[in-house]
């Protein structure tokens, strides 16, 4: 029986805690990546733990045969653990947030809760109170647990889900634990062992593994999607066009992530921002992207004449399979002189501390969004410094937080504030000479066509369109912008001000 008792705890640990990586994706999603997703699906899933281990020890005062006991809970569990996607679809209609979101709080509690029972439940199956070694039998039954809910974040959160939906892991958890309940109940033997076995083969081929009840059909309520994935990354999905008229919009996690756009002179993406190294630059010779996304950026950079190396930083290999769809940004794929590593950037940027460039460009996401201080602290920026060349560039996208150019400033001798609050830093004074920036320009070519040409860019009325130069002389001074009712502060990894002390609204 003690056997039995430590596969349960190994097993319902394994499915407890990856079911909370699966909620946590969730409600991440839904809140758009905000830091505090994962203190509420933990403070929901603790809640139901102690919960459900307060249930767990009344069944074992109450009834004798726990077996059947654990056996019919771990079936209820999974019933409503394979509802769960459907649920969360109908709540997906409602269209208040904080309503929709106290529906999934509730879910988290009741399925932490259900598994959390059988906590109780194995301790006294597995427990050897005749031969008095009680203290030594309680901790056996706890270690599996513990290698069971270790297993499970790590099986789940980071490896099934490249291959498996968010919705049908919850089915197929639903499954795991109805098959585990019916194994409890018929009590086990070779047979009963065997025909759980074959059962639980035949469900896992069945169920279509990449079925999306949770979040496509809620995306197709908000717009018409051209392309949509999910793994272990989240969600990355293309809008055909927006309210803005803006067309072939990358969202990653439901957050804007870029336009598969390099044209700048529709410049919906506002590329000037990256083709104005171009013109305060003379002769860059090697270039880093962290961020590829849909791969525009990489793809105009690959226009700048003199480059010979662009080594490109993506985490979620997702993005590849989107550059392959689209012509306007695939020939990176096979441009010999970029190069695309699957990698997070700073952990990549350590492993590879010999390389230098001569531009870096991180176009990163909102500043407030969980994990932007990786990018944003002073210890990245320290890291990106010791990667540049003497008269290296570092442009990266601040989301307009003020708190990030004083960081640039702390470690970099020289810092502006560029367009839409774009950063430009270098240990040596950027210049911006119109006449030289024009002629530099011109020169950028990509399929064999000219990107910065006034005599091509005629209008009709005999108008010529300003060149990017025009545009951007003036490197605005970030105190011209906002009104700060505080000082500015140096983001670091320790104090993650972007993310907790200010948040979205971190500028006033």
């Amino acid at each position: 029986m003690k056997y039995f008792a430590w596969c349960i705890s190994l097993l319902v640990g394994l499915m407890s805690l990856g079911q909370e990586m699966l909620w946590f994706r969730i409600v991440s999603f839904m809140l758009g990546g905000a830091p505090y997703a994962f203190a509420i699906v933990l403070f929901f899933f603790l809640l139901g733990i102690a919960f459900g281990a307060n249930r767990g020890k009344a069944i074992c005062t109450r009834y004798s045969n726990l077996l059947l006991a654990g056996g019919i809970v771990l079936i209820f569990a999974g019933f409503i653990d394979i509802l769960t996607p459907f649920i969360i679809q109908c709540a997906t209609q409602v269209s208040a947030l904080g309503l929709w979101l106290s529906i999934c709080c509730i879910l988290i509690f009741i399925v932490a809760a259900l598994k959390a029972i059988l906590f109780p439940l194995v301790h006294h199956l597995g427990t050897r109170i005749a031969d008095g070694k009680v203290g030594a039998s309680v901790s056996k039954v706890y270690f599996f647990n513990i290698v069971g809910s270790t297993l499970g974040s790590l099986l789940i959160g980071g490896i099934f889900l490249d291959y498996i939906s968010i919705s049908s892991m919850f089915i197929l958890i639903g499954i795991v634990c109805i098959l585990l309940g019916g194994l409890m109940i018929i009590k086990k033997s070779i047979f009963s062992i065997i025909g759980v076995v074959v059962v639980g083969s035949s469900c896992f081929y069945l169920v279509d593994k990449h079925t999306d009840y949770i979040f496509k059909n809620m995306l197709k309520e908000e717009a018409s999607i051209s392309y949509y994935i999910e793994n272990r990354y989240g969600v990355i999905h293309i809008v055909d066009d927006d309210s803005y008229g803006r067309k072939n919009i990358i969202l990653g996690n439901r957050m804007y992530d870029g336009i598969l756009n390099v044209d700048p002179d529709t410049d919906i993406n506002d590329l000037n921002r990256l083709y104005l190294l171009a013109a305060i630059h003379p002769n860059p010779k090697k270039a880093l992207v962290i961020g590829v996304s849909g791969g525009a950026w990489t793809r105009a950079l690959s226009s700048f004449p003199t480059l010979e190396t662009i080594d490109a930083i993506e985490i979620n290999k997702g993005y590849l399979d989107i550059i392959k769809q689209y012509a306007v940004v695939s020939p990176i794929l096979d441009d010999p002189k970029i190069n695309i590593y699957i990698d997070d950037g700073r952990r990549w940027l350590k492993r590879n501390s010999d390389k230098k460039y001569d531009l870096i460009v991180m176009n990163t996401t909102y500043h407030w969004r969980s994990g932007s201080t990786n990018l944003l602290s002073q210890e990245m920026m320290k890291i990106l410094h010791d990667s540049l060349n003497p008269d290296g560039i570092l442009a990266f996208n601040s989301t307009r937080s003020p708190d990030t150019l004083k960081t640039a400033q702390s470690v970099f001798n020289h810092a502006y504030w560029g367009t839409l609050g774009f950063i430009y830093a270098s240990d040596s004074i950027i210049k911006i000479d119109e006449s030289v920036g024009k002629e530099r320009l011109d020169k950028l070519v990509l399929d064999g066509r000219p990107l910065f040409n006034e005599e091509s860019k005629q209008l009709a009325n005999g108008a010529y369109k300003k060149t990017l130069v025009t545009k951007l002389l003036s490197l605005d001074d970030v105190e011209k912008l906002y009104n700060l009712e505080r000082e500015t502060e140096i983001i670091t990894d320790s104090n993650m001000i972007t993310e907790y002390k200010y948040g979205i609204f971190g500028n006033k």
